[in-house]
Protein backbone atom coordinates (compact mmCIF):
# COMPACT_ATOMS: atom_id res chain seq x y z
CA UNK A 1 0.00 0.00 0.00
CA UNK A 2 2.50 2.46 1.15
CA UNK A 3 4.62 1.62 -2.14
CA UNK A 4 1.61 2.25 -4.30
CA UNK A 5 1.21 5.62 -2.11
CA UNK A 6 4.24 6.57 -3.52
CA UNK A 7 4.17 5.71 -7.00
CA UNK A 8 1.02 8.43 -7.05
CA UNK A 9 3.19 10.75 -5.22
CA UNK A 10 5.66 10.76 -8.16
CA UNK A 11 3.13 11.00 -10.50
CA UNK A 12 1.61 14.12 -8.80
CA UNK A 13 5.56 15.54 -9.01
CA UNK A 14 5.02 15.02 -12.52
CA UNK A 15 1.52 16.44 -13.27
CA UNK A 16 2.17 19.51 -11.24
CA UNK A 17 5.47 20.34 -11.72
CA UNK A 18 5.32 23.89 -10.41
CA UNK A 19 3.20 23.13 -7.01
CA UNK A 20 5.96 20.54 -6.38
CA UNK A 21 9.18 22.98 -6.89
CA UNK A 22 7.86 25.81 -5.14
CA UNK A 23 6.96 22.86 -1.94
CA UNK A 24 10.57 21.61 -2.29
CA UNK A 25 12.51 25.10 -2.78
CA UNK A 26 10.23 25.94 0.08
CA UNK A 27 11.08 23.14 2.85
CA UNK A 28 14.57 23.20 1.43
CA UNK A 29 15.36 26.82 2.76
CA UNK A 30 13.57 26.41 5.96
CA UNK A 31 14.92 22.84 6.48
CA UNK A 32 18.29 24.26 5.17
CA UNK A 33 18.57 27.21 7.68
CA UNK A 34 17.66 25.17 10.57
CA UNK A 35 20.08 22.65 10.26
CA UNK A 36 23.19 25.17 9.17
CA UNK A 37 21.77 25.99 13.10
CA UNK A 38 21.65 22.56 14.22
CA UNK A 39 24.98 22.20 12.49
CA UNK A 40 27.17 24.93 14.54
CA UNK A 41 25.89 23.30 18.06
CA UNK A 42 26.71 20.04 16.86
CA UNK A 43 30.09 21.53 16.56
CA UNK A 44 30.06 23.26 20.22
CA UNK A 45 28.43 20.20 22.12
CA UNK A 46 29.30 16.95 20.19
CA UNK A 47 31.97 14.84 21.09
CA UNK A 48 34.58 15.77 18.29
CA UNK A 49 38.54 15.93 18.05
CA UNK A 50 39.96 16.95 20.38
CA UNK A 51 37.12 17.18 22.81
CA UNK A 52 35.60 13.82 22.87
CA UNK A 53 35.12 13.50 26.51
CA UNK A 54 32.62 16.54 26.82
CA UNK A 55 29.94 14.72 27.94
CA UNK A 56 31.67 13.89 31.05
CA UNK A 57 33.62 17.25 31.21
CA UNK A 58 33.00 20.20 33.84
CA UNK A 59 34.60 23.53 33.60
CA UNK A 60 35.07 26.88 35.27
CA UNK A 61 35.86 29.32 32.83
CA UNK A 62 35.26 32.69 35.35
CA UNK A 63 34.83 33.65 38.88
CA UNK A 64 34.42 36.53 41.86
CA UNK A 65 35.86 37.52 44.51
CA UNK A 66 34.99 40.22 46.99
CA UNK A 67 35.58 41.04 50.61
CA UNK A 68 33.53 39.70 53.40
CA UNK A 69 32.86 43.10 54.94
CA UNK A 70 32.88 44.65 51.34
CA UNK A 71 30.41 42.56 49.10
CA UNK A 72 29.87 45.32 46.69
CA UNK A 73 33.65 46.02 46.51
CA UNK A 74 34.00 43.00 44.52
CA UNK A 75 36.39 41.77 41.20
CA UNK A 76 36.36 39.17 38.84
CA UNK A 77 38.68 37.66 36.01
CA UNK A 78 38.00 34.81 33.06
CA UNK A 79 39.41 31.68 34.88
CA UNK A 80 40.79 30.64 38.24
CA UNK A 81 44.26 30.34 39.88
CA UNK A 82 46.25 27.51 39.07
CA UNK A 83 46.24 27.01 43.25
CA UNK A 84 42.53 25.75 42.65
CA UNK A 85 44.21 22.55 40.41
CA UNK A 86 47.69 22.00 41.79
CA UNK A 87 45.81 21.90 45.64
CA UNK A 88 42.21 21.97 45.92
CA UNK A 89 40.39 19.73 43.73
CA UNK A 90 43.50 17.18 43.24
CA UNK A 91 42.28 14.58 45.52
CA UNK A 92 38.07 14.34 44.83
CA UNK A 93 36.37 11.38 44.87
CA UNK A 94 34.86 11.24 41.55
CA UNK A 95 37.22 13.18 39.53
CA UNK A 96 38.81 11.20 36.78
CA UNK A 97 41.54 13.79 35.28
CA UNK A 98 42.04 17.84 35.31
CA UNK A 99 43.84 20.29 33.59
CA UNK A 100 44.26 23.77 33.48
CA UNK A 101 44.23 25.65 30.31
CA UNK A 102 45.05 29.64 29.43
CA UNK A 103 44.53 30.65 25.49
CA UNK A 104 46.59 33.62 24.59
CA UNK A 105 44.01 36.48 23.80
CA UNK A 106 46.73 39.43 23.27
CA UNK A 107 48.20 38.08 20.02
CA UNK A 108 51.45 39.37 18.76
CA UNK A 109 53.18 36.11 18.98
CA UNK A 110 55.56 34.76 16.04
CA UNK A 111 57.87 31.68 15.44
CA UNK A 112 60.75 31.46 13.04
CA UNK A 113 63.48 28.82 12.72
CA UNK A 114 67.07 29.14 14.21
CA UNK A 115 68.61 29.85 11.03
CA UNK A 116 65.87 31.96 9.20
CA UNK A 117 64.47 35.72 9.13
CA UNK A 118 60.94 34.79 8.09
CA UNK A 119 58.40 35.03 10.89
CA UNK A 120 55.02 33.84 10.86
CA UNK A 121 52.14 35.07 13.17
CA UNK A 122 50.95 32.55 15.86
CA UNK A 123 48.05 32.00 18.13
CA UNK A 124 49.72 30.08 21.20
CA UNK A 125 48.09 27.88 23.67
CA UNK A 126 49.38 27.86 27.46
CA UNK A 127 48.69 24.61 28.92
CA UNK A 128 49.65 21.91 31.88
CA UNK A 129 50.27 18.48 31.63
CA UNK A 130 46.59 17.47 32.73
CA UNK A 131 45.43 18.99 29.49
CA UNK A 132 46.44 16.42 27.87
CA UNK A 133 44.67 13.35 29.46
CA UNK A 134 41.49 15.78 29.42
CA UNK A 135 41.57 15.99 25.87
CA UNK A 136 42.28 13.53 23.28
CA UNK A 137 44.88 15.05 20.65
CA UNK A 138 45.77 12.87 18.05
CA UNK A 139 50.07 12.90 17.95
CA UNK A 140 51.67 12.47 14.51
CA UNK A 141 55.02 12.27 15.67
CA UNK A 142 56.47 12.74 19.26
CA UNK A 143 54.60 12.93 22.32
CA UNK A 144 53.02 15.97 25.10
CA UNK A 145 55.05 17.74 27.58
CA UNK A 146 55.61 16.31 31.16
CA UNK A 147 54.52 17.68 34.55
CA UNK A 148 58.10 18.62 34.92
CA UNK A 149 58.26 20.49 31.87
CA UNK A 150 55.75 23.02 33.08
CA UNK A 151 56.54 22.87 36.94
CA UNK A 152 59.95 23.89 35.60
CA UNK A 153 58.81 26.41 32.81
CA UNK A 154 60.95 24.03 30.07
CA UNK A 155 61.20 25.61 27.01
CA UNK A 156 59.08 22.47 25.07
CA UNK A 157 55.78 22.92 22.76
CA UNK A 158 53.48 20.58 20.94
CA UNK A 159 52.97 21.91 17.36
CA UNK A 160 50.04 21.62 15.22
CA UNK A 161 50.32 19.86 11.91
CA UNK A 162 49.99 23.07 9.41
CA UNK A 163 52.93 24.73 11.61
CA UNK A 164 55.27 22.05 12.02
CA UNK A 165 54.84 22.01 7.90
CA UNK A 166 55.27 25.64 7.24
CA UNK A 167 58.53 25.77 9.57
CA UNK A 168 59.83 22.60 8.83
CA UNK A 169 58.15 21.32 5.95
CA UNK A 170 57.64 18.09 7.82
CA UNK A 171 55.85 17.10 10.85
CA UNK A 172 58.46 14.37 11.99
CA UNK A 173 60.83 16.86 14.04
CA UNK A 174 60.22 16.09 17.30
CA UNK A 175 63.54 16.81 19.05
CA UNK A 176 63.97 19.95 16.28
CA UNK A 177 64.14 23.58 17.89
CA UNK A 178 62.75 27.14 16.78
CA UNK A 179 62.52 30.18 18.17
CA UNK A 180 59.61 31.78 19.83
CA UNK A 181 59.09 35.52 20.50
CA UNK A 182 63.09 35.52 20.67
CA UNK A 183 63.53 32.53 22.59
CA UNK A 184 64.45 29.11 21.55
CA UNK A 185 61.93 26.11 22.06
CA UNK A 186 62.44 22.64 21.61
CA UNK A 187 59.24 20.06 19.79
CA UNK A 188 58.46 17.65 21.54
CA UNK A 189 55.47 16.63 19.53
CA UNK A 190 53.35 17.49 16.96
CA UNK A 191 49.28 17.46 16.44
CA UNK A 192 46.66 16.83 14.25
CA UNK A 193 45.47 20.69 13.68
CA UNK A 194 42.66 22.05 15.69
CA UNK A 195 39.95 24.13 13.95
CA UNK A 196 38.99 27.22 15.43
CA UNK A 197 35.54 26.47 16.10
CA UNK A 198 36.84 24.68 19.06
CA UNK A 199 38.03 27.27 20.68
CA UNK A 200 38.67 25.75 24.34
CA UNK A 201 41.56 23.54 22.69
CA UNK A 202 42.27 25.16 19.39
CA UNK A 203 45.94 26.79 18.68
CA UNK A 204 49.10 26.22 16.65
CA UNK A 205 51.13 25.25 19.38
CA UNK A 206 50.75 24.64 22.83
CA UNK A 207 53.31 25.49 25.43
CA UNK A 208 53.72 24.90 29.40
CA UNK A 209 51.35 26.93 31.41
CA UNK A 210 54.12 29.09 33.01
CA UNK A 211 55.27 30.49 29.87
CA UNK A 212 51.84 32.74 30.26
CA UNK A 213 52.92 36.09 31.87
CA UNK A 214 49.55 36.17 33.37
CA UNK A 215 49.63 32.78 35.29
CA UNK A 216 50.79 31.95 38.48
CA UNK A 217 51.40 28.18 40.49
CA UNK A 218 50.29 30.11 43.71
CA UNK A 219 47.39 31.91 44.46
CA UNK A 220 46.92 35.58 45.73
CA UNK A 221 46.32 34.70 49.87
CA UNK A 222 42.84 33.89 50.09
CA UNK A 223 41.49 35.23 46.40
CA UNK A 224 40.74 31.93 44.04
CA UNK A 225 40.98 34.45 40.81
CA UNK A 226 43.05 33.76 38.16
CA UNK A 227 43.51 33.31 34.53
CA UNK A 228 43.35 30.07 33.92
CA UNK A 229 40.09 27.89 32.77
CA UNK A 230 39.68 24.33 34.62
CA UNK A 231 38.75 21.46 32.84
CA UNK A 232 37.72 18.31 34.88
CA UNK A 233 36.31 14.88 33.95
CA UNK A 234 34.21 12.87 35.75
CA UNK A 235 34.66 8.81 35.35
CA UNK A 236 31.34 8.59 33.48
CA UNK A 237 28.97 11.08 32.76
CA UNK A 238 26.38 10.27 36.03
CA UNK A 239 29.34 11.19 38.01
CA UNK A 240 29.27 14.69 37.17
CA UNK A 241 26.92 15.76 39.55
CA UNK A 242 28.61 13.99 42.19
CA UNK A 243 32.13 15.78 40.97
CA UNK A 244 30.15 19.54 40.82
CA UNK A 245 28.71 19.02 44.22
CA UNK A 246 32.27 18.03 45.75
CA UNK A 247 34.17 20.63 44.11
CA UNK A 248 31.50 23.20 45.22
CA UNK A 249 31.69 21.70 48.85
CA UNK A 250 35.70 22.00 48.77
CA UNK A 251 35.00 26.22 47.26
CA UNK A 252 32.74 26.54 50.38
CA UNK A 253 35.09 25.16 53.00
CA UNK A 254 37.56 27.63 51.85
CA UNK A 255 35.61 30.13 51.87
CA UNK A 256 34.45 29.45 55.45
CA UNK A 257 38.33 29.11 56.18
CA UNK A 258 39.21 32.61 54.78
CA UNK A 259 39.33 35.76 56.54
CA UNK A 260 38.86 38.13 54.66
CA UNK A 261 37.40 37.49 51.03
CA UNK A 262 34.56 35.12 49.62
CA UNK A 263 35.35 33.34 46.48
CA UNK A 264 32.30 33.22 44.08
CA UNK A 265 32.23 30.18 41.45
CA UNK A 266 29.06 31.57 39.52
CA UNK A 267 27.06 28.75 39.65
CA UNK A 268 30.25 26.58 38.29
CA UNK A 269 31.56 24.06 37.46
CA UNK A 270 29.38 24.03 34.20
CA UNK A 271 28.49 21.09 32.01
CA UNK A 272 30.98 21.38 28.52
CA UNK A 273 28.10 22.36 26.76
CA UNK A 274 26.67 24.91 29.19
CA UNK A 275 30.35 26.73 29.26
CA UNK A 276 29.88 27.65 25.73
CA UNK A 277 27.67 30.07 26.64
CA UNK A 278 29.96 31.77 29.08
CA UNK A 279 30.27 34.84 28.18
CA UNK A 280 30.73 37.10 31.09
CA UNK A 281 33.55 36.60 33.64
CA UNK A 282 31.15 38.56 36.15
CA UNK A 283 27.68 36.76 35.72
CA UNK A 284 26.26 33.37 34.89
CA UNK A 285 24.88 32.58 32.04
CA UNK A 286 20.77 33.76 31.68
CA UNK A 287 19.84 30.01 30.37
CA UNK A 288 16.42 30.73 30.19
CA UNK A 289 16.44 33.93 28.57
CA UNK A 290 19.05 31.95 26.13
CA UNK A 291 17.06 28.64 25.41
CA UNK A 292 13.50 31.26 24.59
CA UNK A 293 15.79 33.10 22.17
CA UNK A 294 17.06 29.63 20.00
CA UNK A 295 13.35 28.51 20.39
CA UNK A 296 12.01 31.80 18.44
CA UNK A 297 15.07 31.21 16.34
CA UNK A 298 13.87 27.20 15.42
CA UNK A 299 9.84 28.47 15.47
CA UNK A 300 10.14 31.26 12.86
CA UNK A 301 12.93 28.77 10.86
CA UNK A 302 10.87 25.81 10.82
CA UNK A 303 7.21 26.17 11.91
CA UNK A 304 6.41 29.11 9.89
CA UNK A 305 6.74 27.59 6.66
CA UNK A 306 5.09 25.05 7.62
CA UNK A 307 2.62 27.34 8.05
CA UNK A 308 2.86 28.24 4.76
CA UNK A 309 2.85 24.76 3.35
CA UNK A 310 0.24 24.01 5.00
CA UNK A 311 -1.60 26.78 3.24
CA UNK A 312 -0.47 25.14 0.31
CA UNK A 313 -1.63 21.80 0.89
CA UNK A 314 -5.03 23.32 1.78
CA UNK A 315 -5.47 24.60 -1.24
CA UNK A 316 -4.53 21.58 -2.90
CA UNK A 317 -6.42 19.42 -1.24
CA UNK A 318 -9.74 21.92 -2.30
CA UNK A 319 -8.79 20.32 -5.81
CA UNK A 320 -8.85 16.72 -4.84
CA UNK A 321 -11.90 16.43 -2.65
CA UNK A 322 -13.55 14.66 -5.32
CA UNK A 323 -11.00 12.11 -5.89
CA UNK A 324 -11.29 11.81 -1.64
CA UNK A 325 -15.45 11.39 -1.99
CA UNK A 326 -14.59 8.98 -4.70
CA UNK A 327 -12.63 6.54 -2.47
CA UNK A 328 -14.64 7.15 0.40
CA UNK A 329 -17.91 5.72 -1.40
CA UNK A 330 -15.66 2.62 -2.28
CA UNK A 331 -15.00 2.26 1.02
CA UNK A 332 -11.72 4.11 2.25
CA UNK A 333 -11.82 5.19 5.75
CA UNK A 334 -10.27 8.98 6.93
CA UNK A 335 -7.55 7.11 8.45
CA UNK A 336 -6.50 5.64 5.29
CA UNK A 337 -6.73 8.84 3.23
CA UNK A 338 -5.13 10.71 5.81
CA UNK A 339 -2.05 8.32 5.37
CA UNK A 340 -2.21 8.34 1.72
CA UNK A 341 -1.78 12.17 2.04
CA UNK A 342 0.75 12.26 4.42
CA UNK A 343 2.63 9.33 2.69
CA UNK A 344 2.84 11.55 -0.44
CA UNK A 345 3.87 14.29 1.52
CA UNK A 346 6.59 13.02 3.24
CA UNK A 347 8.10 12.22 -0.07
CA UNK A 348 8.15 16.16 -1.29
CA UNK A 349 9.16 16.72 2.29
CA UNK A 350 11.88 14.15 2.52
CA UNK A 351 13.16 15.43 -1.41
CA UNK A 352 13.60 18.93 -0.31
CA UNK A 353 15.02 17.54 2.66
CA UNK A 354 18.22 16.48 0.74
CA UNK A 355 17.71 19.56 -1.15
CA UNK A 356 17.69 21.58 2.34
CA UNK A 357 20.83 19.15 3.71
CA UNK A 358 22.80 19.80 0.46
CA UNK A 359 22.39 23.50 0.68
CA UNK A 360 23.06 23.57 4.43
CA UNK A 361 26.39 22.17 4.38
CA UNK A 362 26.97 24.92 1.34
CA UNK A 363 26.42 27.47 3.51
CA UNK A 364 28.54 25.91 6.69
CA UNK A 365 31.36 25.28 4.26
CA UNK A 366 31.32 28.17 2.48
CA UNK A 367 30.90 30.50 5.28
CA UNK A 368 32.94 28.87 8.04
CA UNK A 369 35.46 31.19 8.46
CA UNK A 370 32.44 33.27 10.15
CA UNK A 371 29.38 31.14 10.98
CA UNK A 372 30.88 28.41 13.25
CA UNK A 373 31.84 31.31 15.70
CA UNK A 374 28.42 32.84 15.99
CA UNK A 375 28.17 32.01 19.69
CA UNK A 376 31.95 33.18 20.25
CA UNK A 377 32.55 36.42 21.30
CA UNK A 378 36.53 35.33 22.48
CA UNK A 379 38.14 33.59 19.91
CA UNK A 380 41.84 33.20 20.03
CA UNK A 381 42.37 34.03 16.42
CA UNK A 382 39.44 35.57 14.70
CA UNK A 383 41.65 35.26 11.51
CA UNK A 384 42.18 31.46 11.51
CA UNK A 385 39.95 29.43 9.58
CA UNK A 386 37.50 27.46 11.63
CA UNK A 387 38.20 24.71 9.18
CA UNK A 388 35.36 21.81 9.49
CA UNK A 389 36.20 18.19 9.25
CA UNK A 390 34.35 15.05 8.37
CA UNK A 391 33.03 13.90 11.80
CA UNK A 392 31.65 17.27 11.97
CA UNK A 393 29.49 17.06 9.12
CA UNK A 394 28.67 14.10 7.59
CA UNK A 395 27.70 11.36 11.13
CA UNK A 396 24.37 9.78 11.80
CA UNK A 397 23.31 12.55 14.16
CA UNK A 398 23.34 15.17 11.49
CA UNK A 399 21.11 12.89 9.08
CA UNK A 400 19.12 11.61 12.22
CA UNK A 401 17.93 15.33 13.11
CA UNK A 402 17.65 15.91 9.00
CA UNK A 403 15.08 12.98 8.54
CA UNK A 404 13.38 13.93 12.26
CA UNK A 405 12.62 17.52 10.70
CA UNK A 406 11.29 16.37 7.25
CA UNK A 407 9.15 14.22 9.20
CA UNK A 408 7.79 17.11 11.76
CA UNK A 409 7.40 19.26 8.78
CA UNK A 410 5.65 16.52 6.97
CA UNK A 411 3.09 16.88 9.85
CA UNK A 412 2.64 19.89 10.81
CA UNK A 413 2.13 21.08 7.14
CA UNK A 414 0.33 17.79 5.85
CA UNK A 415 -2.04 16.35 8.73
CA UNK A 416 -4.37 19.45 9.40
CA UNK A 417 -5.40 20.49 5.87
CA UNK A 418 -5.97 16.94 5.43
CA UNK A 419 -8.13 15.77 8.40
CA UNK A 420 -10.26 19.21 7.92
CA UNK A 421 -10.54 18.23 3.81
CA UNK A 422 -11.82 14.63 4.84
CA UNK A 423 -14.83 16.05 7.64
CA UNK A 424 -16.96 16.15 4.60
CA UNK A 425 -19.56 13.69 3.85
CA UNK A 426 -18.91 12.05 0.56
CA UNK A 427 -21.88 14.09 -1.11
CA UNK A 428 -19.61 16.79 -0.25
CA UNK A 429 -16.90 16.14 -1.76
CA UNK A 430 -18.29 14.60 -5.00
CA UNK A 431 -20.55 17.53 -5.80
CA UNK A 432 -17.08 20.09 -5.17
CA UNK A 433 -15.74 20.38 -9.09
CA UNK A 434 -20.19 20.77 -10.04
Amino acid sequence: MIKLYLKQAWTLIKQNKLYTTIYIVGTGLSIALTMTMFIIFYVKFAPIYPEYNRDRTLVIKSMKCYPKDKPDNWNCNNGASYYVVKELLQKLPHLDKIAGGAPDLMGGNTVTLTDKKEMFAVAPYYADNGFWDVFTFRFLSGKPYTRADVEASLPVAVLSESLARRIFASTDVAGQYFIYNGKEFRVCGVVEDVSNATPDTSGDLWLPLFHNMWVQPNADGDKLIGNVRIYMTASTAADKKALRAEVQEVFRKHNLQSDRFINDLLEQPDDFWKSTFRISGCNPPNMKEILKTFLYMLLALLFIPAMNLSGMISSRMDQRLCEMGVRKAYGATNHLLIGQILWENLLFTCIGGLVGLFISYLIVITTSDWVLMLFDDKIIDPSKTSFLTFEMLFNPVVFGFALGLCILLNLISAFVPATWALRRTIIQSLNTNR
